[in-house]
């Protein structure tokens, strides 16, 4: 027997039997299932607010989820319900069962269900309006007339194996979940308070039936590309990137060749409305199912189209048809034998030849400290030029810059650092650090505008500086010499300071035996050194080839009506090849001399004052001192030639 000490109000409880327990606990299931289910309808009155035969009742927790043993792999039954609740894409408004097959899943647990086919009739239903049907059947018959037929796409091979298994639909080769894209304007709209949707819904709620909210983030969605331009690259790149299906196919990594080229680093940098893979190969407004290979005339890429394809006005309108012949899939490892192949190899040859003996002689000078060679013949330039510096007139004639060269050297280095920080995050556009730069300059519009200036101003200075050496070189060609004839223009160039002549090679030579131990002596340079006069005419060699191509790469559609669309391509490859031998020259080479080089360090007050440290001076330019020196009667002639 079964004994209650009682209720609350002092009644005692009957004893119960075995059975009246059992029912008892019945009932309390019965309770507890009621209770259950009340939450269970609760939960699905809530869900299948968009969801109408509730399966995110299951579907909507994350972790859902099963381990395929057959196949070793997790796959995963996950559904946003925000996708579902907010109308986030156009499958939203679908039942799972206009996709699913309806006997497969209308049971928990499932069957085993059939890949899902894309072009199966689908319901559409309205808030306020009837039943809508529709099928993507006309998707399915617009890729049979283009490139990406079934046929073709089913023979596709991967080198990692399948991507799709037996049955599933094609169309995810390139599509997953479709969802709205809001963006700027769109997105202001989308988020706005639904007041705004009142005047809509005056005539769309009864009469007209229509989900305004719905439509208009459909319509103003799909007025955008449908994927970003990187996005998109990388749908294109399951295929066109693979190395299997390169090799099947014998063609090129053109997704690659797009990241490299203008348009995929823009891209690379935030700027979403550079030329996208579907901007060339897909002609204007036609849909992206029809997309035709190049040998089709009807193609946007087919040799008879491709012109027009560039002069779209959303590209290059005013480009002359020529321009077309510039390459955006330029590849130069795969381009060997070509004249662009061939220009890049001469570039890197100059790079080596130019950079390669001047920084052989900026180590060879750091060993002659490391080893404390010293050459003493120049203790006695020193003192010479440290006399001269006290004398008035020999202090004034040592100065090597005059302050309008000093301004105009400090007015090269703050253009050079701009076009750097501006050109060169374009060129490592897929460095972290390049993003940082453009942004930086305030976004790649910004950055690209400082850039295009600056050479502007880069150009118009350098022939202003050279309209101020051919002035000096008139000035020089009137003067006479000793026997009372004009120097002319000839000697009067030759006569210049900044001018390699064939005794400087000769010097230059004496010096590389000098640092290699070879020689005794030092040669003696005048007043600027083989080394200075090599940078000097690396700046005007490279300001003339970058100032010429970037005007041209700039102004692309003027330029096309004059040069042909190939020369864009040499273009692009001098400038850029042109860009680098000039930062690697100033940045190590130039640096060293100017500021780490251990008789100038921390800078050298040439670049403020004009003047050169004595020391310096004696060991570089000790022929400039001795001239000096003999010209104002402070040394004898036959000491000079010493």
């Amino acid at each position: 027997m079964l004994h209650d000490r009682g209720t609350e109000s002092g009644m005692h409880a009957f004893p119960r039997s075995a059975s009246a327990v059992r029912a008892n606990e019945r009932s309390r299931a019965a309770v507890r299932a009621a209770l259950a289910g009340l939450v269970i309808l609760t939960a699905a009155g809530l869900a299948g607010a968009q969801d109408r035969e509730n399966c995110l009742y299951c579907h909507q927790f994350a972790g859902l989820s099963r381990f395929d043993s057959a196949t070793d792999r997790v796959r995963l039954y996950y559904v946003d319900p925000s996708y579902v609740h907010a109308l986030r894409g156009p499958h939203a408004r679908l039942a799972c069962t206009d996709c699913h097959v309806r006997e497969e899943v209308s049971v928990v647990p499932h069957h085993e269900t059939t890949p899902v086919d894309c072009t199966r009739q689908c319901h559409l239903v309205t808030p306020n309006g009837p039943e809508r049907r529709f099928s993507h059947e006309n998707i399915a018959r617009m890729l049979a007339q283009s490139v990406h037929t079934s046929e073709a796409l089913g023979k596709l091979e991967f080198t990692g194996g399948p991507l799709l298994d037996p049955g599933q639909s094609q169309c995810l080769f390139c599509h997953d979940e479709p969802v709205f894209r809001n963006s700027g304007l769109f997105g202001t709209i989308h988020n706005s308070n639904d007041r705004l949707f009142d005047r809509c819904d005056v005539c769309h709620t009864s009469q007209l039936p229509l989900d305004t909210r719905y439509a208009l983030r459909h319509v103003t969605s799909r007025l955008q590309t449908a994927r970003p331009t990187l996005e998109l690259a990388q749908v294109c790149a399951v295929c066109h990137s693979d190395p299997r299906f390169l090799a099947t196919h014998e063609v090129g990594n053109s997704v690659a060749s797009y990241v490299r080229s203008f348009h995929g680093k823009a891209a690379l940098l935030g700027q979403s409305d550079t030329a996208n893979c579907l901007s060339c190969h897909i002609r204007a407004r036609e849909n992206v199912h029809l997309m035709l290979g190049p040998d089709n005339r009807a193609s946007a890429v087919h040799v008879s189209n491709v012109a027009d394809s560039c002069r779209t006005t959303d590209c290059h309108p005013g480009a002359d048809p020529g321009f077309s012949a510039a390459a955006v899939h330029l590849d130069l490892t795969a381009a060997s034998g070509t004249v662009e192949y061939l220009l890049a190899i001469a570039f890197i040859i100059l790079t080596i030849l130019s950079f390669g003996p001047s920084a052989l002689i900026v180590l060879l000078e750091l060993a002659q400290l490391v080893i404390g060679r010293y050459y003493h013949a120049t203790e006695e330039i020193e003192r010479v030029a440290e006399e001269l510096m006290r004398h008035p007139d020999g202090h004034r004639r040592l100065q090597r810059f005059s302050p309008r060269y000093r301004i105009q050297h400090w007015i090269l280095t703050v253009l050079f650092v701009l076009l750097c920080l501006t050109g060169f995050p374009l060129k490592f556009a897929d460095s972290a650090w390049a993003e940082v730069a453009v942004r930086l300059c305030g976004g790649l519009t910004m950055a690209r505008l400082i850039h295009h200036w600056a050479g502007v101003a880069l150009v118009v200075g350098f022939i202003a500086h050279l309209g101020d050496i051919m002035l000096g070189i008139i000035r020089r060609a009137r003067e006479h010499d000793g026997n009372g004839r004009p120097h002319g223009l000839v000697r009067a160039f030759w006569g210049m300071p900044f001018v390699i002549t064939p005794t400087d090679a000769r010097k230059a030579g004496e010096l590389l035996g000098y640092l290699t131990g070879l020689r005794r002596t030092r040669p003696m340079f005048g007043r600027f050194t083989i080394t200075e006069k090599f940078e000097y005419f690396g700046v005007a060699w490279g300001t003339s080839l970058l100032g010429l191509t970037g005007l041209m790469l700039w102004g692309e559609q003027l330029a096309s009506h004059v040069f042909g669309g190939r020369l864009f391509n040499i273009a692009l490859i001098i400038h850029t090849y042109e860009a680098f031998l000039a930062a690697i020259h100033v940045g190590i080479l130039h640096i060293y001399n100017v500021v780490l080089n251990p008789a100038v360090f921390p800078m050298s007050m040439a670049t403020l004052s004009g003047y050169t440290p004595a020391t310096k001076l004696a060991e570089e330019n000790g022929e400039f001192v001795l001239e000096v020196a003999q010209e104002l009667g402070m040394l004898r002639p036959e000491a000079a030639s010493e």
